[in-house]
């Protein structure tokens, strides 16, 4: 009779299928993450090369600029999202570099 060995596979199947299912979420999230900590990390490193560079014509020590944007890069990533980070304006950006000056010892 045909219909009893294909019960069980049936069963199986769809067992197999929700099982893949509910592991979707988990990857999901996983990839979320994995893109959150991506592009902070690209984030720091652009904003770390552009903060140097606008920086190079202003007269600070290399070494105190290389701590402030630094220390900016690092405080926007734990402040903000990797979508806010996406449109971040340089008005947002401000307090951060100031604090980073002041406890690198510079002038504002």
């Amino acid at each position: 009779m045909t219909p009893f060995p294909i019960r069980p596979i049936r069963a199986a199947s769809l067992f197999l299928t929700v099982f893949a299912l509910a592991g979707c979420g988990e990857g999901a999230s996983d990839m979320g993450k994995g893109f959150e900590d991506g592009f902070k990390s690209e984030f720091v490193e652009k904003f770390d090369n552009s903060c140097r560079g606008a920086a190079a014509g202003g007269g600070a020590p290399a070494d105190k600029v290389a701590e402030v944007c630094n220390c900016a890069a690092d405080e926007l990533v734990k402040k903000y999202s990797a979508s806010e980070l996406m449109s971040l304006s340089p008005e947002a950006a401000m307090p951060v570099m100031k604090e980073c000056a002041v406890k690198s010892g510079l002038p504002v």
